[in-house]
């Protein structure tokens, strides 16, 4: 048994028995606990009483889609467990409303099970940030190169925790929004393309549309924005892309804004390129 995956875990959800099988002697073969379901319902219990590390989910499932699993999993149980969808439908409506929906990722078959895996080790890697043993915290952070606390007006990020808050308030955020929002607050002054930051976020970003990144960037507004139409912090600059605008905040408590010149802003404009 791999010795770094030991107490991790994963729920296959898929009514394909076949399918179903093959992924979880996959993952067993690589050191994970599996346990398998072939329907909506049975994973829903499954997920709530067994709590495994990490959810994968066909999206046809016959009871209930994975779709209304995931949604009834975080709106309704508040349970925030890193789903992977997989589907056969390489329809990027798909991938976009997993992701609306709290998903962390999306494959779609015929699946490359070794890049399965490796992306619910990524997800188990950054995951490992919210335990708090004394004796590996160190370690994790070096891997991680995380820093301390970082600020921006009234937001404030806990990279050790996953933790955003807003005025001292934690706000909700999945993974891959909580990897999103870091980046750019660690950056904060800098724009980014749609194409920088999906590479960023992803470990194979050939399956999918950069205007996910619109789809991230919406939700995390909704989240951190005083007025959502007219964003304080994630500025849009035109024809480039993100950037978190610097924000100071003075002695009456009322956030200044940063630069708001788009012209001016683009010249700290980065794209990375294969």
């Amino acid at each position: 048994m791999n010795e770094s995956n030991r107490n991790q875990s994963v729920l296959v959800v898929d009514h394909h028995l076949s399918t179903r099988l093959k992924i979880e002697d996959v993952f067993r073969s690589n050191g994970f606990k599996t346990w398998g379901s072939s329907s909506g319902e049975d994973a829903l219990k499954k997920a709530l009483t067994l709590s495994p590390s990490t959810i994968v989910i066909e999206l046809s499932l016959p009871d209930m889609g994975g779709l209304d699993l995931c949604r009834e999993m975080r709106q309704i149980h508040n349970n925030w467990t890193p789903i992977i969808f997989i589907s056969e439908n390489k329809d990027e409506i798909d991938t976009v409303l997993g992701l609306e929906l709290g998903a962390d990722d999306h494959m779609t078959k015929p699946l490359r099970m070794k890049e399965l895996v490796a992306r619910v080790k990524s997800i188990h890697r950054r995951g490992f940030l919210c335990c708090n043993t004394p004796n590996s915290m160190e370690e994790k952070k070096d891997l991680l190169q995380i820093d301390t606390f970082i600020t921006n007006g009234y937001l404030a990020i806990d990279p050790s925790q996953f933790m955003v808050y807003k005025s001292g308030e934690a706000l909700e955020f999945t993974r891959k929004e909580f990897e999103l929002i870091y980046y750019l607050l660690k950056n904060k002054g800098k724009a980014f393309s749609r194409h920088h930051l999906l590479c960023m976020l992803s470990t194979d970003n050939s399956q999918n549309d950069e205007r996910i990144i619109d789809v991230f960037i919406s939700r995390i507004r909704q989240k951190i924005e005083p007025y959502y139409r007219n964003p304080t912090y994630i500025k849009t600059i035109r024809n480039v892309g993100y950037m978190m605008n610097p924000i100071s905040v003075v002695a009456d408590n009322q956030p200044l804004r940063g630069g708001d010149d788009d012209r001016s802003l683009v010249k700290n404009y980065i794209n990375i390129r294969e």
